[in-house]
């Protein structure tokens, strides 16, 4: 029984030692078995990556006992030791196990292979067992493969062991194909895939200095004007400070254009200096840069400003000239100026555009070379001179129009006359013949003296709104006219009286809006204080006398019954429609605070007369069925009123007729104008509103620096 026991000892011993070797020898073979494969894959290429679905080659397992290697064709009949492979059989096409030398690409291939495939293909190390059962065998490829049974020690010695599925891997791909490749370097075409840098950040020190003259006080002695002020720091903050009319340390060429314009500004009545800025010093710090960029900007707005509403707010003058302006936008001149191709035509489109503005500056082009000439003999004021009349002032005239004559010939007579006339007509005034104020303040003219009123009424053309309406009523203050415009064309005009020195018709644009036929008059209360009331306390019963009714609470009382010492007293004063109206029998309304308006008068006479101040603001119409008619045409354009039909409202209780269109009424005041005979009139100063625009500007002699800022201060 023991020897029985031993035998089989040594029997199981010599089989595991068998087996032993028959693994390692397999351990030995397989690495090379595994280059081979891998050479046939360099070689066919992608011939064999084409096939996953090629049928996984069978692995014989090593027999039992010899260890000898056994397959099995095709048809599932063994074969015996040593027999011809299979040609069908991919892992027994593998030639001898000798492997040659590794190429390059395989060499890199292998030394980029992960570490895990690489410690799973190197072979078990032999080693005893523990006990008769022997340790399964490892995998001998990368991916998983099934546990190989333990070999059966009491199986015959010709039994089949069936092999473990080798891996499709084996036969179909390199072992490196399961390892993730290295990245690939970039090819030449293909630039390599970086990881972005972000760029420096360059700062412009103009910029910033910009920016931060906005910021500070410092702007507030550059641009006056709040809402320039905000408008340059709104347009600088959204371009970062960026310059515009300078570049680097230079004028840009936007800042040149401008400059351009500036330098011909006189031809527009306004003065150089107010818009002049230096160009920066060939050491000019970023500082000094950035003040002349903001001084070239609140230049150009000024000049605009300038342009498009004048140099100083005309209130400023009287309570009583009361114009509607129109100033621009001061974004929108930055914007305007800064995208426009032609900087001097946008600029120009900031001057009025009435065509009495274009006949002064075409005139003013005219005079400015006469300011040289030598003056004409000044003829003294002095009492209204008729013909044949005697006066010492005759030697003067005649020296004055060219006429020959002895120095102590002092009759006005007819050569003189004629001259008169003729000058009088030249100069745009009626050729009476007879010499009064303002044909001796025509004659007084200089050069210098017409050219200041060129330009201080030029100023006021810019005192009305900016946008010209087709159609408007114009009341020239100092001509005695009022013209109504259609489509820039004369379509009615008429002869007005307008206020007394002393009760002055302002100056104003308001809408014309309805007209009133047999209108009441509401006394001014202006009116009634200043002229009523010392009448009323002298005498109770004048206004009775003059058709006016004394009214207190919608009643009429006894103006004997109140004391009139201590004022009105809410009592108010009217006049019912009548012959005896003051209003006469129609006017024309365009609400105002002044409470003025255009109207009828009973007092015709006064329409005779050269000069008709005489009102009490308002403005009397002469021929007002003629000037209703056309106003009529104008705003019920599809209800025409003819003079007969207006005719038909007259009388009775008051009448009101709102018009389906309004347009402006322009109240003005122009002393110097071009007539339609292209000559250039002057007129009486019945104001003074014409001196006093002239002192605004400095025309008398003095420089008035306009309100833009100090930005005549040169730049270093």
């Amino acid at each position: 029984m023991s020897g029985r026991l031993k035998l089989l000892s040594g029997t199981a011993i010599a089989a595991v030692a068998a087996l032993s070797l028959s693994v390692a020898a397999l351990g030995l073979a397989l690495p090379m078995l595994v280059a081979q494969a891998q050479e046939n894959t360099v070689q066919r290429g992608p011939e064999i990556q084409q096939g996953p679905d090629l049928p996984a080659p069978q692995e014989s397992a090593p027999h039992a006992a010899g260890g000898s290697v056994e397959t099995t064709d095709s048809a599932g009949m063994g074969t015996s030791d040593g027999a011809a492979p299979s040609t069908s059989d991919p892992v027994a096409a593998v030639p001898a196990p000798t492997a040659p030398e590794p190429t390059a690409a395989e060499a890199g291939a292998a030394t980029h292979q992960p570490a895990a495939a690489t410690a799973e293909a190197a072979p078990p190390a032999p080693t005893a067992p523990a006990s008769i059962a022997p340790a399964p065998l490892a995998p001998v490829v990368a991916e998983p493969a099934p546990q190989t049974p333990a070999p059966q020690t009491t199986a015959p010695q010709n039994a089949a062991v069936e092999a473990p599925a080798a891996a499709p891997a084996m036969t179909t791909a390199p072992a490196t194909a399961e390892a993730p490749a290295p990245a690939a370097a970039p090819s030449a075409s293909e630039p390599a895939a970086v990881a972005a840098t972000p760029e420096p950040v360059v700062v412009d020190p103009v910029a910033m200095q910009v920016s931060a003259l906005l910021e500070g006080k410092a702007l507030d002695a550059i641009v006056t004007q709040k809402a320039e002020r905000e408008a340059l720091a709104a347009f600088y903050a959204a371009r970062g400070g960026t310059q515009v009319f300078t570049a680097g340390h230079e004028i840009s060429p936007l800042g040149k254009a401008v400059l351009a314009v500036f330098a011909t500004s006189a031809a527009d009545g306004l003065s150089p200096a107010d818009y002049a800025v230096a160009a920066p010093k060939a050491d000019a710090t970023d500082a000094d840069v950035a003040g002349t960029e903001l001084r070239l900007a609140a230049a150009t707005l000024a000049y605009a400003r300038h342009m498009q509403v004048g140099r100083f707010n005309p209130a400023r003058i009287s309570e009583n000239v009361d114009p509607t302006l129109t100033p621009p936008d001061p974004a929108a001149v930055l914007a305007l100026v800064t995208t426009t191709p032609n900087v001097r035509g946008a600029l120009a489109g900031f001057a009025p555009q009435y065509p009495g503005y274009a006949a002064l500056k075409a005139k003013l082009a005219e005079m400015r070379p006469e300011q040289s000439a030598v003056a004409p003999p000044q003829v003294p004021q002095g009492k209204v001179l008729r013909p044949n009349m005697s006066d010492p002032r005759v030697p003067i005239l005649r020296a004055r129009l060219g006429l020959p004559g002895e120095a102590d010939n002092l009759v006005y007579d007819h050569d003189l006359v004629e001259a008169v006339k003729s000058f009088q007509a030249k100069t745009g005034q009626p050729p009476s013949g007879i010499i009064g104020k303002g044909t001796i303040s025509a004659m007084n003219d200089t050069g210098e003296r017409r050219v200041g009123d060129i330009i201080a009424n030029m100023e006021r053309w810019r005192w009305l709104p900016h946008d010209m309406a087709q159609t408007y009523v114009m009341v020239n203050i100092p001509e005695f006219m009022v013209r109504i415009v259609k489509d820039g064309k004369p379509f009615h005009e008429t002869k007005v009286v307008v206020g007394k020195p002393e009760n002055q018709t302002p100056i104003l644009t308001h809408d014309m809006e309805y007209i009133v036929f047999n209108p009441s008059w509401n006394v001014p209360p202006g009116i009634a204080k200043k002229e009523m009331l010392p009448r009323l306390a002298a005498d109770p019963y004048y206004l009775a006398r003059q058709g006016i009714d004394v009214v207190r609470n919608g009643r009429v009382v006894d103006p004997s019954m109140v004391d009139w010492s201590r004022g009105t007293q809410g009592y108010a004063f009217r006049q019912p429609p009548g012959e005896r109206n003051a209003l006469g029998r129609i006017k024309f309304m365009f609400p105002n605070k002044h409470s003025v308006y255009l109207h009828d008068t009973p007092s015709r006479s006064l329409f005779a007369n050269d000069r008709r101040a005489y009102s009490h603001g308002c403005v009397r119409v002469y021929e007002p069925l003629k000037f209703g008619e056309a106003i009529f045409a104008l705003g019920m354009p599809q209800d025409p009123w003819s003079q007969g039909r207006i005719s038909k409202q007259l009388g009775g209780n008051e009448k009101y007729v709102n018009l389906k269109q309004r347009f402006p009424v322009h109240l003005v005041y122009f002393t110097t104008f071009v007539n339609e005979a292209g000559s250039l009139v002057s007129r009486e100063d019945l104001y003074g509103i014409n001196a006093q625009t002239k002192l605004m500007l400095g025309l008398d002699g003095a420089r008035r620096m306009a309100d833009r800022g100090a930005t005549t201060t040169p730049a270093r």
